[in-house]
């Protein structure tokens, strides 16, 4: 997740530099555009894999991936 930061961090510098040169803010814009879509790119992979990894952990542990089908202990005081 350290790259969606550092991500983030190249698109605002992007966006400030826009301001600053409104001759090429069209450019500073676009990678400001790219930069996002690296970010986003980055944060959709890693949810991949924790999903991934979530519903495989659910698979080994033979748990149920349906909330409703629970399954109660009782116990009988002796």
């Amino acid at each position: 997740m350290k790259n969606v930061q550092t991500y983030r961090a190249m698109s605002s510098i992007c966006r400030q530099r826009a301001v600053f040169d409104p001759e090429n803010s069209w450019k500073h814009l676009g990678d400001a555009e790219r930069w996002d879509h690296l970010a986003h790119v980055e944060i959709a992979s890693h949810f991949r894999e924790c999903n991934a990894a979530g519903s495989t952990d659910i698979a080994t542990s033979g748990a149920s991936s349906n909330p409703s089908d629970t399954q109660w202990e009782t116990t009988a005081a002796a």
